[in-house]
Order: structure tokens, then sequence, then C-alpha cells
């Protein structure tokens, strides 16, 4: 069984419905997992169980700091539970960091679509890491760690190499689509101020802006998770983070129409 549904969401999301669907959610496929004789199940988790441990690698604490966060220790809990319950059960827990690739539109995905648009600006200096994950990668990591992974219960951060800053991140998409990028930047103080404003008009409208401060704070926030014990086990991406984004990026310009009706609709 390889498990990746979750409630994820950072607006609109009740603290209940983080825990109805991540930690009894995953409790019921286990059961099921346990009732119908599956010894191997692989469990998408998230390095949100860090919270603001960063850098990171497989041997740093968790100490999350949000509902999702929480909730996906709670399942990894869950996981680890039932391997335990069986010699001859398997449990990997992956803790991706964020995922991005054609098809996906969060996350990576607004920052193409602002950069593309021409409507991207720095929120501070931009020498922050942010690791990011391409999925094509993510997957042949996956398959990976199904092959190698026998027995026990393993835990595995992933990431893709190099990790780059975000001001290497925002330039390296502004060269893949041949778009200028703004010469300044605003301070991350100025952003928050903002951020709030849009916070307290969220709550009167119910409508979820792109500027938040919690999103203000996070995109200048340094979220950097290294992925060591996997490269350990001989694991090589086959896809450079410049490869992953021109996938994402051409994606987009694709389906821009389309994705922008969609999108503007539910803004």
């Amino acid at each position: 069984v390889i498990h990746l549904a979750a409630e994820h969401k950072d607006f609109g999301v009740k603290k209940e419905d983080y825990f109805k669907v991540n930690v009894e959610g995953t409790k019921i496929l286990l059961e099921a997992s346990a009732k119908f004789g599956v010894n191997k199940f692989i469990f998408f988790s998230s390095v949100a169980v860090y919270g603001n441990n960063s850098p990171s690698n497989e041997d740093t604490l968790p100490d999350p700091i949000n509902f999702y966060g929480i909730s996906k220790l709670e399942a990894e809990k869950e996981v680890i539970k039932w391997a335990n319950e069986d010699k001859k059960r398997t449990a990997i827990i992956i803790r991706p960091t964020v995922v991005y690739g054609p098809g996906s539109k969060a996350n990576i995905f607004r920052l193409i679509r602002q950069i593309c648009d021409g409507k991207f600006i720095m929120v501070g200096n931009g020498n922050n890491i942010k690791s990011i994950a391409y999925v094509g990668n993510l997957v042949d990591a996956t398959l990976f760690l199904m092959d190698k992974c026998n027995s026990g219960v393993h835990v595995f951060n992933y990431s893709d190499e190099p990790q780059l800053t975000t001001k290497q991140l925002v330039n390296l998409i502004a060269k893949i689509a041949s778009r200028r990028l703004p010469s300044f930047y605003i301070p991350l103080k100025i952003a928050m101020s903002f951020g709030y404003g849009f916070d307290i008009l969220g709550k009167i409208t119910g409508k979820d802006f792109p500027i938040t401060a919690a999103r203000m704070k996070k995109f200048a926030t340094s979220t950097c998770h290294q992925a060591y014990k996997i490269r350990k086990l001989g694991f090589v991406q086959k896809y450079s983070i410049e490869d992953g984004l021109r996938e994402h990026i051409e994606w987009y310009l694709k389906n821009k129409e389309n994705l922008d009706q969609i999108i503007d609709s539910s803004e």
C-alpha cells in the first residue's frame, strides 16, 4: 500500500479535519492492510513534522508547529505501531519537502505563475534556503526504497540537490521562462504588515488570499531539509532541478488559459 492522501491546505480547514483525515484515515488503511495480509506500507508524511527545525535531516527530532505537522507525526506513530505488531511487516515513511511538477497547482506553481505573469516581487533578501522535490525524482525514490527496505520501520527525508536559495530558485525560473525580475525586494516586516491586513480581510470575506502573514513569513524563512539516508543507500536523482522546473513551467504555459480561469474562479 502506498498512502499519499492527506488534508494539507493552510486555509479553511478545521483542526479536527486534519486529524480525521490524516490520522484516522491512516488507521483505517492500516487496519485494512492487516486484514488482507499486506506486509509493506509506504506512508507519505512531510517535513512539516520538523516544525522550525531547519536545517534538518533524519536524525533531527520532530517538533511540529501546526495542526498539519502534528497530525502527520501522529499518523507516523500509527504506521510504526502497525509495523511493530508483526516482524514480517515493513513500514517506509517518506518525508518529502515541497513537491513540484506538472499537475501541481500549489507552492512552486504559485511562484511560477507569478513570475511568468510578471507579478512577482521578492519578499526578504532571498538568501534563505528552499528545499524542493521534483515529482519524477520522488517517484523514483519511492520505487528505490520499496526495493531496498525489508522488514521493520524506515524513515527517510526526500529533497532534490543542490539546495537552492530563494533568490537562486527565482532566478532559475525566470531564466527558463525568459522573464525579467524586479531589481528590488520588499523587506519582510513590510510584507508581514500587508499579510496581516489580508488575514483580517480573509476572515471577513471567507476568501483565501495569496498574501497572508503566514505565507510571507514562510517564503522568507529557510526550509532546508537534507535527505542523507536515501543517498547513503545509493539513490541518485535522475532529473536536475532545472529539468523539473522546465517541465512544470512548460505545463503551466501550455495550459495557462484554462488554469487561470479555474484558479481565478476559486479565489
